[in-house]
């Protein structure tokens, strides 16, 4: 029936009116979140409310985007670049949470930003102003009823919500309390981005031959925000991964169902240091627990954390992590994780006809796309991104380097994204940046490879099985190092198609983007 009751009518000569109950946005006592779509149709019936938000968007935005764009234009190049994305991230702040969500993810960015722009991008992950405790206690109480406890100190303030640590019966809790007024305020927001993208993507429609389109992108993310401000769809998400997801040193709180509702959300309590506190607190053997787990997420769970910024990690000892905030997540079908494992085994090996037969398994390009016109342009761009490796520098390079290809891909040949595509490899690239702010000799291959030594194990790649033996030994970091550099060529390609997975991933995407 969708997201709402409707009413019938009824063949009687004076038929009675029923009364339809229907998720209200905003309802204190809410229990089901209205539905995305039905939130827009409500927002935009809101005429004189639209204009004016329309309206306090362009007077904010503009004046942060005109200086960007002059100085990007100029001959000698952007000059201004911080000073400029400081304005921004003011905008950004002032215009509210789904403006926030954008300038989260465009920080991640950092294979197209230069390290400058997206550390002055990334104070918007932790410089929240907090709203009201008294507006928090009384949303908490509507929500709970008779079972709603005192709220302590506010701990954390997010753009979605913010936490509280609590004691009930002699344990500690962290209560996630969300914004007063969050449903309209987005939906309304979602519209104006839609707006904007739609703008966007008539203008590239008369400039080039575009592929990617802009209001499918802002439709995806929305619908990603839009399930975050459902609580107890974040609670089952996370009881989820706790029992899905073991990997040594990695910790979930444990949600505490009682005190759990649509807009509260209670976990245990966690002691440590988050990484915005103490980014240089990192270790090597943390961002190995980072990435194992996010490579265990994608190659055998099938559910990533789609908002993996500094402020959901904390570090609870010297080989500990705990991971906080399942509010965003993404699925990988079980099909689509196979074809990766294939996509990059062929990599490896050269073989890109066999690459492209996989992407379009996954669903990069039809099934009838153009293949003598495709693979060569393709085989260029893919051979030299995966040499790069790890590094985000030498992959800058070479998407300048290889900007004639990419924008022959991108003009030419039609392709698509899977729906889970851009959360994810949002995701990845945050992990990357935090893996490179701690150690800028990090090897993202290196620490995935017992995961890909797991998968691989498991799965039937070329023709080839490994043993479950081999593979279990082969899991301990050191012998599988000593294996990497001694073992045969071919052992070694079928090895690193796991690791290469992550670079295929984000270059690829990154390109298009950057092309675009």
């Amino acid at each position: 029936m969708g997201c709402f009751e409707f009413c019938f009518s009824f063949t009687s000569p004076k038929p009675k009116a029923r009364s339809v109950r229907r998720p209200v946005l905003d309802a204190p006592d809410g229990k089901q979140l209205p539905c995305l779509a039905e939130a827009e149709e409500e927002v935009r019936r809101s005429r004189g409310a639209l204009a004016r938000r329309r309206a306090q968007v362009a007077s904010q935005l503009l004046p942060a985007a005109l200086p960007i764009a002059w100085d990007l234009l100029k001959s000698t190049g952007p000059t201004k670049a911080v000073e400029n994305t400081s304005r921004l991230r003011k905008a950004l702040e002032a215009l509210g949470p789904a403006f926030v969500k954008l300038g989260q993810a465009a920080s991640c960015r950092e294979d197209i930003l230069s390290d400058a722009v997206a550390a002055e991008l990334r104070k918007l992950c932790d410089q929240v102003a907090p709203f009201p405790q008294e507006d928090a206690q009384w949303l908490v109480t509507q929500q709970l009823q008779g079972r709603a406890p005192a709220l302590g100190s506010c701990v954390a303030a997010a753009s979605l919500g913010q936490v509280y640590r609590i004691e009930l019966n002699g344990r500690q809790y962290a209560m996630k309390v969300q914004r007063p007024n969050l449903h309209r305020a987005l939906a309304m927001d979602v519209v104006i981005l839609k707006g904007i993208a739609g703008f966007i993507g008539s203008v590239m429609r008369r400039v080039m031959v575009a592929s990617v389109d802009p209001v499918q992108i802002v439709e995806d993310w929305a619908k990603t925000l839009w399930n975050e401000l459902d609580y107890q769809l974040e609670a089952r998400s996370m009881e989820t991964m706790r029992s899905a997801l073991i990997v040594e040193g990695l910790s979930i709180p444990k949600v505490n169902w009682e005190l759990t509702s649509l807009r509260v959300l209670a976990t245990e309590w966690v002691d440590g240091l988050k990484l915005t506190e103490q980014p240089r607190a990192v270790s090597r053997a943390h961002v190995g627990i980072g990435v194992e787990a996010f490579a265990t997420m994608i190659l055998q769970v099938g559910v990533v954390h789609a908002d993996p910024h500094p402020g959901n990690f904390i570090i609870t000892g010297p080989g500990a992590l705990c991971l906080l905030d399942f509010g965003m997540v993404c699925y990988v079908p079980e099909g689509h994780r196979k074809a990766w494992a294939q996509c990059v085994v062929h990599l490896v090996q050269k073989d890109h006809e066999a690459v492209l037969d996989d992407l379009i398994e996954i669903g990069f390009f039809p099934p009838d796309c153009p293949r003598n016109e495709i693979l060569p342009v393709m085989s260029k761009i893919w051979a030299k991104l995966v040499e790069c490796g790890s590094d985000i520098h030498k992959r800058k390079s070479a998407v300048q380097l290889l900007y004639a290809e990419i924008l022959t891909l991108v003009r030419r040949f039609k392709f698509s994204l899977p729906d889970y595509y851009v959360a994810l490899v949002r995701a990845l690239l945050t992990l990357e940046g935090i893996a490179l702010t701690a150690d800028c000799d990090f090897d993202i291959f290196e620490a995935a490879f017992p995961v890909a030594l797991r998968f691989l194990s498991e799965q039937r790649v070329s023709g080839n099985l490994w043993t479950s033996a081999a593979a279990k030994v082969l899991q301990n970091r050191t012998l599988a190092k000593i294996f990497l550099r001694s073992g045969s060529q071919l052992n070694r390609n079928a090895v690193f198609a796991g690791l290469l997975m992550w670079t295929a991933m984000l270059s690829f995407y990154s390109a298009s983007l950057l092309a675009e």
